[in-house]
């Protein structure tokens, strides 16, 4: 014979653990805001004279020059969905993309939409 109440006082009643409701997903916007820092060579033929007549660079444009000499992170993102859409492109064949790896690359191509550059500063070291 079975005997329910060898359970401790008040787990059967709606409180008790297995019977919480499990809380709703919910959407909401963020904005995420990321600081990224780079140090790198860059080239320039802007050079200037001071009056110990030293070469100085520091006058140079140095965003300009940089621009010009390396891929913006928004640049390479735009690059990155174009490449992510031909991966799925070609998964439109039967057995070629994997759920887990299609689900992956549409993980990737969200996360790679929609960042844009708030500012930017250049100095040099």
């Amino acid at each position: 014979m079975y005997d329910n109440y060898n359970y401790p006082m008040g787990s059967d009643n709606e409180s008790a653990p297995w019977n919480e409701v499990e809380m709703p997903e919910c959407d909401f916007t963020i904005r995420a805001s990321i600081t990224l820092k780079k140090e790198c060579d860059i080239t320039t033929n802007e050079v200037y004279r001071d009056e110990d007549d030293y070469d100085l660079c520091a006058d140079a444009d140095v965003e300009g020059t940089f621009n010009k000499q390396y891929t913006s992170i928004p640049d390479m993102l735009a690059e990155l969905v174009k490449y992510i859409d031909g991966e799925l492109a070609s998964g439109l064949i039967p057995g070629q993309l994997s759920n887990e790896r299609r689900r992956e690359l549409e993980k990737m191509r969200e996360s790679a939409q929609g960042w844009t550059i708030e500012d930017s500063y250049f100095e040099q070291p």
